[in-house]
């Protein structure tokens, strides 16, 4: 059986080194593809600052044309020395600009390594460029030597321009061309990377999903689907033990309402209308066991007795008004045995239809109390049995349960929490993105893990807290209350009054934990309370634990009417169950609009 228990374990080590190499890979795809990105973004700023340099020479070439050709009109004009200005700035930045996109220069942000097609295209258009640049020179120390310098130098300098403009232009529009089609090669070229990556990827995951997280979901949820059966095998049991109380119920108050024969009623005693006895029967002599002093009257007797004076009166009153009065009576015989009667009062009339005397009729009911009696012992002892049988099965039930979840909690925490963790390390290791957008989605995706991490956190500490076996009962709802108040619109407070640190048996406190998980969780669904408080103290006989809501409370009597205990999300059987396995005296209050308190007796030894 062992062995075959074994055999059931999900293999967490053997899965969790797939795992780990498969994470591994992911991060190893995501940093390879960030740096190939970033690389390659980089040099599509660098193309498109080259594109953009190279789009705006064909500009200043043309606007050095149009300055010299302004300059040249017959009769000079007040705007002459802004057109001079203008001329210098677009030849000095043309200048600049031609070099930049042959050498590189880095205070244009500018990085060329030009293709042999590029260098060849500028070598073609470098003497035009030369001559454009000599004649537009000798027009501006022209003009600036002296403004009334000959025309016709200038208007030849401006011809010599004009004459190489259009080659160069050509030339300028074939280097465009060529730098643009780089730059659309190295895009495809980043594309069919992606591919790739993108490929491996997914065959990463898709490694994971068969290999890891199938096998892992179809194991734990066996695990759980076990769980479940045994749960419902302990709610079916229980279910019978509380038909088996209904039905001793019922035939206890079948045996109640037995009725005894009329022939079995006998005169018990004459009296008068005020009690007082006139004749005895032999029966009542014998069922009494008078042998000296007897009693004078009824109504006294049965006072003394025990039964209260405003009972009696009331009897009296029914008899004067000539209404008959029956009831049960136990009394105790001169032997010092009980007695039980069944009395029948019923007064006579006169010829006024006054009341004169008093006929006590009755029936000797003790044989069958006893042994209603014996039959309820032999039965409560039948029930104490199965009950005892149940709460043993229950136990070990709830056992199995807490080794499982401890077994499932270990397994998340050690395996696929360090998983999770390695993964987040290796994600918050990149720096390297410059994209808003990417940067966003490296975000999102940490924070998405950060979130995992924090759920496989919590439901690790749900299962079984670690801290219960290591530190205790304490320590561990103080962590409870702090952690439920994180993750819940509920306010947890947890208060140890009388600093208890005493260490109790596992079962023990891992009842308690379970009992205070169940009374929150039960707060956070129903009672929509703002505040829990779990309050513990002790003496030197008990540990008193109470768990206090602010809710809405609830009937608990309309509760129990209707049977709602077991079969209820209240959980209320469950605590109760709990709390009697750890032989805890549990106590229930709640009030509609004035919230629920459990409090739990549990003896220190």
């Amino acid at each position: 059986m062992e062995s075959q228990d074994t055999s059931k374990k999900p293999k967490f080590k053997k899965l969790g080194k797939y795992y780990l190499v498969a994470l591994s890979a992911i991060a190893l795809s995501i940093i390879l593809s960030q740096i190939l990105v970033q690389k390659f973004i980089s040099e599509q700023e660098n193309d498109s600052r080259i594109i953009n340099l190279s789009g705006r020479q064909r500009m200043l070439s043309q606007k050095i044309s149009k300055c010299v050709l302004l300059l040249t009109k017959p009769s000079p004009s007040s705007n002459d020395f802004i057109r001079v200005k203008e001329l210098e700035e677009a030849l000095n930045e043309w200048k600049a600009v031609h070099f930049t996109l042959q050498l590189g220069i880095d205070s244009l942000g500018v990085k060329t390594q030009n293709s042999a097609e590029v260098k060849d295209l500028f070598n073609r258009i470098n003497s035009d460029f030369d001559t454009i640049v000599v004649a537009a020179e000798e027009i501006l120390r022209l003009l600036k030597n002296n403004i009334d310098s000959p025309k016709d130098q200038i208007l030849k300098n401006t011809e010599v321009i004009i004459a190489h403009e259009a080659t160069f232009l050509k030339g300028m529009d074939k280097i465009v061309f060529q730098y643009d089609k780089e730059a659309s090669i190295r895009v495809m070229n980043l594309k069919n990377i992606e591919g790739l990556l993108l490929i491996l990827s997914l065959a990463v995951i898709l490694f994971e999903v068969f290999f890891i997280f199938i096998p892992s979901a179809k194991s734990i949820r066996k695990t759980f689907e076990e769980q479940d059966n045994s749960q419902r095998k302990a709610k079916k049991l229980t279910l019978e033990l509380s038909t088996l109380y209904a039905s001793l119920e019922q035939a206890y108050q079948d045996l109640l309402e037995v009725e005894v024969a009329v022939e079995d009623f006998t005169l018990y005693a004459k009296c008068e209308v005020t009690g007082e006895f006139i004749d005895f029967s032999e029966k009542f002599i014998s069922v009494m066991e008078f042998e000296g002093e007897r009693p004078s009257n009824i109504f006294n007797w049965m006072q003394d007795q025990g039964y209260g004076e405003d009972y009696l009166k009331n009897i009296q009153k029914m008899i004067l008004n000539n209404k008959p009065w029956t009831g049960e009576i136990r009394v105790v015989n001169e032997a010092g045995d009980f007695v039980w009667l069944k009395i029948n009062l019923i007064p006579t009339q006169d010829n006024q239809g006054t009341p004169n005397q008093l006929l006590m009729i009755s029936t000797d009911k003790t044989e069958k109390k006893e042994a209603e009696t014996i039959s309820r012992e032999i039965n409560k002892e039948k029930i104490e049995k199965k009950v005892k049988e149940q709460q043993f099965r229950s136990a070990l039930i709830l056992e199995g349960q807490e080794e499982e979840r401890k077994r499932i909690s270990r397994d998340m925490h050690d395996g696929i929490g360090q998983m999770l963790s390695a993964m987040k390390f290796n994600l918050e290791a990149i720096h390297s993105v410059k994209i808003n957008t990417e940067k966003e989605k490296l975000k999102t995706v940490k924070d998405l893990l950060k979130d995992v991490i924090r759920e496989v956190r919590r439901i690790s500490f749900n299962l079984t807290p670690s801290v219960l076996s290591d530190y205790g009962i304490v320590p561990v709802l103080s962590k409870f209350a702090r952690e439920i108040t994180k993750i819940s619109d509920l306010k947890v407070i947890f208060e140890n009054k009388t600093g208890f640190l005493t260490r109790l048996e596992g079962k023990i406190e891992n009842n308690i934990y379970r009992i205070c998980q169940e009374a929150v969780n039960n707060a956070i669904k129903y009672s929509e309370a703002s505040e829990v408080k779990i309050t513990l103290t002790h003496n030197s006989q008990y540990l008193n634990l109470e768990i206090a809501d602010n809710g809405k409370g609830f009937d608990i009597n309309k509760l129990e009417e209707k049977g709602h205990f077991s079969t209820s999300g209240h959980g209320i059987f469950n605590i109760r169950e709990r709390a009697n396995f750890i032989n805890g005296d549990c106590e229930i209050h709640s009030n509609e609009g004035k919230g629920t308190s459990i409090s739990i007796n549990i003896p220190l030894e």
